[in-house]
Parts: structure tokens; sequence; C-alpha cells
């Protein structure tokens, strides 16, 4: 899982920056929730078959980081 920032919104494309300075755009569609710049965005990678693990892996860092857990 990465944290991702959002950068920019134009024309229904959402454009992230990884930590090392790349972007990736994607379709505003494809978001859970509604993305605003300046936000940060969790990009969960996944191979088929473990979706799952995926969503638990997040599930998680979420729960560590609302009881102050690094």
């Amino acid at each position: 899982m990465l944290q991702t920032t959002v950068t920019d919104i134009q024309n229904g494309q959402v454009t992230i920056r990884l930590n090392d300075g790349q972007t990736v755009r994607v379709p505003v569609a494809d978001f859970e929730g509604t993305p605003t710049v300046g936000s940060a965005v969790y990009l969960v990678l996944a191979v088929p078959g473990s979706e799952d693990a995926g969503r638990q892996s997040l599930a998680k860092h979420l729960l560590n980081q609302m009881i102050g857990n690094p």
C-alpha cells in the first residue's frame, strides 16, 4: 500500500503524486469517496486473487493510525 497525494483534478481525471515524485492519472469514477487537491490517497496494489489481503492490509494500517500506533 502506498500513500499518495492528490495534486490536480481536471476533466474527470485525478492526478496523484507518489513519494518518489512520479505522477499517475486516475479517473474520478475509480475512487471511493471524493478526492480533493492536497488530500492523501491510499493506493493498494494487489495481484488477482490477493485483493482481500490488500484490503485487510489497508484496514490494519488505518486502524493503527486511529489508535496511534506507527
